[in-house]
């Protein structure tokens, strides 16, 4: 278990590091705003603390891509004006905000599933209209995807360690801390790389919609009697059609013409 926890994360990186390379920066983006380290973590959770507490904690991940969602549209929104730390804190500040308000909120797979879907479709309608002036070249760096591998490790190692002392609730929220976006944007962000930044927010965004149907999946299926790999295989290939379907709509609508300030 512990070998697994260690490599999941690198090989996950990977992945996002040759698709960004691929693709570009907007399909980078999406991809960590999946469920690429809170899915793990609740799998291991899954495995580790049982199936209902992997429910209910599917139900606050539930909330959490909300979290997401709002915290790379504030960052986004904040690139053209402020530096990196002041963007980086307001994001995060609000993160933390909404994330101790969902405390409040009612352990319910419906009104979770509602309120997120929501809100990250009226964040991604709103981030649609900020514009940006294409970068002349895009950000590389030799330790950007070594940091990223050794920050997302260790938070998965983290959150699975302690999930049994926070309780449920908290051990989904934090599963959704965006570290990998906070990352990827902050980079290009301090490289002066604005566009790249904002596709990498947009981007985590769409993929925080798709974040929201693999945990409504994983939250309703695991109350039945179905293997646990079962139940995060489906949710996953959910979540991947669903955000091929949206990203595909939004790609070609947004970014069908060169953006300008």
């Amino acid at each position: 278990m512990l070998l697994l926890k260690l490599t999941i994360a690198p090989l996950l990186l990977l992945f996002i590091h040759f698709a960004q390379k691929r693709f570009g920066s907007f399909v980078s983006g999406i991809i960590p705003g999946l469920p690429i380290t809170s899915g793990p973590i609740s799998y291991f959770i899954a495995l580790e603390q049982g199936k209902l507490f992997a429910s209910n904690s599917a139900v606050a991940s539930l909330y959490g891509m909300s979290g997401i969602g709002l915290f790379c549209f504030c960052y986004a929104a904040m690139l053209a004006k402020y530096g990196v730390v002041k963007a980086l804190f307001a994001a995060l500040t609000l993160w933390c905000a909404f994330s101790a308000f969902t405390l409040l909120l009612p352990v319910n797979i419906a009104f979770a599933s509602v309120l997120s879907l929501s809100t990250l479709l009226v964040l991604a309608l709103a981030s649609s209209k900020l514009k940006f002036a294409p970068d002349a070249k895009p950000f590389t760096a030799a330790w950007e995807l070594p940091l990223k591998m050794l920050l997302v490790s260790c938070f998965i190692m983290l959150v699975t360690f302690i999930s049994a002392k926070i309780g449920s609730m908290w051990s989904g929220l934090l599963s959704t801390f965006p570290v990998i976006l906070a990352v990827m944007g902050s980079i290009a962000h301090a490289s002066d790389k604005k566009y790249s930044a904002y596709k990498v927010l947009n981007g985590g965004i769409i993929g925080s919609l798709g974040g929201c149907v693999f945990f409504a999946v994983i939250a309703l299926a695991l109350k039945f009697e179905f293997l646990i790999w079962q139940v995060y295989a489906a949710a996953a290939v959910c979540s991947t059609l669903f955000t091929i379907i949206m990203s595909h709509y939004v790609n070609r609508k947004q970014f069908a013409k060169p953006a300008t300030v």
